[in-house]
This record gives structure tokens, C-alpha cells and sequence, in this order.
């Protein structure tokens, strides 16, 4: 939990992930979400990764509503070079600080509670938007990446190294908060 943001395992009982994702008029921010077909694979997908690797994506709930804004956390599918920490937000939730907001409780999560010592983020070149929060929260750049399943052929490794902050209490305990 954050000062304005729940995160949720989706793939936790107590979570309706048709509710939050596939429901008409749900919140978009998942790639080929016009397609329910597609969306409802790619949530199976993110549901299916928690249960394969223990980790996944989380659903980011805003506090003060109880409506997804987005999804964030390490990410790993097969095919992928190493661990990576994503992220995707509705329109409307985006320019609120929301992606810094929730990317800081993962990353201490990541480094706190899992004993990483460091996590990448693969962004393409031309997303500006993804490289400033990368910068916001202390990623560096590293070299291109390509790998079969890349989303984008220009992607660049981010990476991410635990910080002094991470002295404090735990933001994240456990897959459900």
C-alpha cells in the first residue's frame, strides 16, 4: 500500500480481476484491450505469471476511489532476457505521480522483502514518458536489448540498484495489500 494506492495481486481470491480488466467499460491500459479475446489471454497471462514465478504484476487500485488505475511489478515471462520491472497506467491516471508512487513501494518490495540486487526495465527509445519515470526513480541506462518476444525493436535496458532509502520499514509485505 502507498499513501494513495493499494496493490493487489491479481491473481489473489480476493481480487475480481473480470470486475477490474474484462468487464465493459473497465479501465484499459493492457496492449490489444479492444480485442477481449486478447485482453482476457493477457490477464490470464499476469495471473498465470504469479502463480509460475510467485511474483507478477500488481493491479494498482486508487485508494480513494477503489478503481484500477494500472498495473506495475517484476515481470518475467519466458523468452525475456532477465527480470523486468513494468508498468502500464490508465490515460487518465497518468501525470498524477502515480507510476513514481507505486514503482518506489515495488522496487523496496523487490530489494526489501525478495533480496534482489537489481531489476531492469526495458523501454523503448521513443517513450519518453517511461524513460523520465525510469530517471525519476534512479534508473540508468545500459545498452539496446533484443530479444524474439521485445515489444518494440529499439528497447534499451534500465537498470535499477536498491538505494540508502530502503533502511526504512517495508512498503510492501506479502502478495496482497
Amino acid at each position: 500500500m502507498t499513501q494513495r494506492l493499494t496493490l493487489v495481486s491479481p491473481a489473489e481470491a480476493g481480487f475480481d480481476a473480470h470486475d477490474a480488466f474484462l468487464r465493459i467499460g473497465a479501465p484499459r491500459f493492457i496492449d490489444a484491450a479492444d480485442d477481449p479475446d486478447a485482453l482476457w489471454w493477457s490477464i490470464a497471462t499476469i495471473i498465470g505469471h504469479w502463480h509460475l514465478r510467485g511474483y507478477g504484476l500488481f493491479a494498482l487500485v486508487e485508494r480513494s476511489t477503489g478503481r484500477p488505475v494500472g498495473m506495475i511489478g517484476p515481470w518475467f515471462p519466458k523468452g525475456w532476457p532477465e527480470p523486468e520491472l513494468s508498468w502500464h497506467l490508465t490515460e487518465d491516471a497518468r501525470g498524477k505521480g502515480y507510476a513514481s508512487e507505486a514503482a518506489e513501494a515495488v522496487l523496496d518490495w523487490l530489494f526489501r522483502e525478495k533480496n534482489w540486487s537489481n531489476i531492469a526495465s526495458f523501454i523503448p527509445e521513443d517513450n519518453t514518458a517511461s524513460i523520465a519515470l525510469a530517471q525519476r526513480i534512479g534508473a540508468r541506462p545500459e545498452q539496446l536489448v533484443s530479444f524474439r518476444l521485445a515489444p518494440a525493436n529499439n528497447m534499451r535496458t534500465w537498470r535499477h540498484q536498491p538505494r540508502q532509502r530502503l533502511l526504512g520499514e517495508p512498503v510492501i509485505t506479502g502478495r496482497l495489500q
